[in-house]
């Protein structure tokens, strides 16, 4: 039977993929204009109290400070050490501006892998950008304490790369839809990336191998293959890393199933196959291909062991990651900016 993306071009799928992972890109958004909004306070905070500080000193010294003293620097020494330096300022600034481009636009979450491109490189280069916010949270971090060297820091307003990024940055990771071409699907090297709440989806046009995503099945991965976008919803949700093969339509020589992290304790029981394509047979002496080893690789982590009831006795499931709801990833980000309370 046809899937409902059939006719669709690639932009199209895109857009649904998108439309599928709309709760993680809104508590990306959200985090991001929450970080924003608190450095622009501490900031204006700092420079209203560093203003106050420099009256009162004018009053206190009286007409022998008049053209003899700077006012705001007397007041700094005197003692309550708030004043924002120049520099760290500079930074605070710098650092507001990459997070307000991150809260305000939506293109770095669309990855186009161009004809011949490597997969695994467009994946590792759209995170390395993303990781402008975490590294502009640190950076405000820095800043605020004084802290910020430029010659060692200034990497921090540029990017972060994934390999860097700590477990709460990596439960902070925005969606990436990918567009690539079924030439290009060589997906196995997206494993390193699949940690925290990194949720990929791959949108290719064309026929595929029966299986590209069964080398990525971990007990604590989420990972579907299918070619009906409702299907995403399981990824969006799921309190753990995910990715997901969205097809153009079904076609019989291409595996649909999903895998589960939460759904039973053994592979067999947290794999759901809808489809499993017939295994061709391959000529005597003749080296297995890749495409068929992980066709057999899904068919036997999905294989119910013979006598063995789907319910295993005192089996105990994997602890799942720990879900981080919307109103709580602001939370975490700026756990990262700590900005402190003004006059703390």
């Amino acid at each position: 039977m046809p899937s409902e993306n059939s006719g669709l071009d690639s932009g199209d799928l895109t857009v649904a993929a998108l439309k599928a992972l709309t709760p993680r890109v809104e508590a990306f958004h959200s985090a991001v204009a929450t970080a924003v909004e608190e450095i622009r306070t501490f900031v204006t905070s700092r420079r209203g109290a560093s203003e106050y500080r420099a009256e009162q000193a004018i009053m206190e010294l009286g007409p022998f400070a008049v053209g003899r003293l700077n006012a705001e620097k007397f007041a700094f020494l005197l003692g309550s050490g708030e004043r924002l330096s120049t520099e760290a300022e500079g930074v605070l600034e710098r650092a507001e501006e990459i997070l307000d481009g991150f809260s305000m636009g939506e293109e770095f979450h669309h990855v186009v892998v161009g004809p011949g491109e490597d997969l695994r490189d467009a994946v590792k280069d759209a995170l390395d950008h993303v990781g402008q916010v975490f590294g502009a949270s640190r950076a405000v971090e820095l800043a605020r304490d004084g802290r910020f060297e430029p010659d060692e820091h200034n990497v921090f307003l540029s990017s972060l790369a994934f390999r860097k990024w700590n477990r709460s940055e990596r439960q902070l990771a925005p969606p990436l839809v990918v567009e690539v071409g079924n030439e290009d699907l060589l997906p196995a090297g997206l494993g390193e990336f699949l940690d925290g709440l990194v949720k990929i989806i791959l949108v290719v046009k064309g026929p595929t191998t029966p299986a590209p995503l069964a080398r990525l099945i971990t007990p604590g991965t989420y990972v579907v293959q299918t070619a009906d976008v409702a299907e995403l919803s399981g990824l969006a949700s799921s309190p753990h890393p995910g990715v997901a093969l969205l097809f153009d339509e079904e076609r019989d020589e291409q595996a649909r199933f999903v895998h589960d992290p939460d759904a039973g304790a053994t592979p067999s029981q947290r794999i759901t196959v809808t489809h499993m394509p017939e295994k061709p047979s391959v000529g005597h002496g003749r080296r297995t291909p890749v495409w068929l080893e992980e066709l057999e690789h899904l068919e036997a982590l999905a294989k119910k062991p013979a006598g063995v009831a789907l319910d295993v006795e005192g089996a105990v499931p994997s602890a799942p990651v720990e879900e981080v709801p919307a109103d709580r990833l602001a939370a975490l980000l700026l756990a990262q900016v700590d900005l402190g309370t003004p006059g703390a």
